[in-house]
């Protein structure tokens, strides 16, 4: 499951020019005019229908994670360091950093055996179930669909080795895709414990979340202004509590969904070792533990998700979320960002955490 950011820009919290939806448009439209540009129809000398119909599946794919939530912090990230306004490099970038999300959640799902992806079938599934549900198949498309997003992602990273683009650009880049790949790996690893431990569920939020959408993002815009080396450094701060209170979030609507929830439940089908369900193991009684046991990636959502609330864990990790947000504002608030940039930061916090500001105090 992935949590999905609000639509709607809080423009009250901030003013008109760190209003990011133009950058937001400007991403969808160059996206959109790319993939037209890629379509081999007409144009046989390219390709064989074979692509019409990935482009065609990648463009839905794509318009499902319509938030864009990875340019925005890179249009973020230079706004903090800079008052000169972005140039059509941002957008370009913005870009490649859809696709690269493209190409790692088709991949995570293969590597997940994820059925469903926002409650709809993985792209792997989807393929199968076209070739009479042959399951060689959809993996085999649905592996090269996302090596076809990581190549196009490519051709728009080409635009941090022009010239006048400083160099820590490209190393944020390549640090954030070595996380991420590292993240991957991390979620193959069996857990030291049944059901994983609070610090290894941080070290895979760290390595595939943190910097892969905010982090990364974030310090590419900044570098790509030319940004201090202090600005990267706060940026870093911010970063860090706000994905992992989005994780978290992400991690607790898993088990606090209710029925109508699209993907509700998926990482507890799949078994997955989340902080939630860390802590939920740490306060279990002999009997909740045994239920859990029983229960964790295979079926019984509902009294598996009863049994994880009876512990306290849905509480504990609402408090741990609320002082990360709190973290992340303070932060944003005393950068050395511009003023602009503090008011993008700031709203971003609860663009990405929609409704934690209205939850009741809790200790954290």
């Amino acid at each position: 499951m992935s949590a999905s950011p609000s639509t709607a820009w809080p423009v009250s919290a901030t003013d008109a020019r760190a209003d990011p939806t133009a950058a937001r448009t400007a991403v969808d439209r160059a996206l959109e005019a790319f993939l037209s540009s890629k379509q081999p129809s007409g144009r046989p000398e390219r390709s064989g229908p074979g692509t019409d119909h990935l482009i065609a599946v990648l463009r839905a794919f794509l318009s499902g994670c319509g938030k864009r939530v990875r340019p925005l912090f890179c249009h973020i990230g230079w706004r903090a360091a800079t008052s000169t306004p972005p140039d059509v490099r941002i957008t370009n970038v913005g870009v490649g950093l859809e696709l690269l999300h493209g190409h790692a959640l088709v991949h995570d799902d293969v590597v997940d055996r994820s059925l469903l992806r926002r409650g709809n079938p993985a792209v792997h599934v989807a393929y199968a179930d076209l070739h009479g549900g042959d399951a060689w198949h959809g993996l085999s498309a649905a592996v090269l669909l996302g090596d076809m997003a990581a190549l196009w992602a490519e051709e728009h990273f080409a635009r941090l080795y022009e010239p006048g683009v400083p160099p820590a650009a490209r190393d944020h880049l390549g640090a954030m895709r070595a996380e991420l790949l590292n993240g991957q790996l991390l979620d193959l690893v069996k857990p030291s414990q049944l059901f994983g431990t609070v610090p290894e569920a941080f070290a895979v939020i760290h390595a595939k979340t943190v910097a892969y959408t905010v982090l990364g993002p974030l310090l590419i815009g900044a570098a790509m202004a030319g940004a201090d080396p202090d600005v990267t450094d706060a940026l870093a701060g911010y970063a860090r509590p706000l994905r992992e209170a989005f994780q978290l979030q992400d991690d607790l609507e898993d088990v606090t969904a209710g029925p109508n929830c699209p993907g509700g439940g998926e990482d507890l089908k799949e078994g997955k070792r989340t902080v939630v369900v860390a802590l939920a193991a740490e306060a279990a009684t002999t009997g909740q533990r045994a239920s859990m046991t029983r229960l964790l990636g295979r079926a019984g959502m509902d009294k598996l998700r009863s049994t994880i609330a009876a512990t306290g864990a849905v509480e504990q990790v609402r408090a741990m979320i609320t002082a990360r947000r709190g973290k992340a504002l303070e932060r944003a608030a005393n950068g050395p960002f511009t003023e602009t940039g503090r008011a993008l930061l700031s709203a971003m916090t609860d663009v990405a955490l929609p409704g934690v500001a209205d939850w009741p105090e809790v200790a954290a």
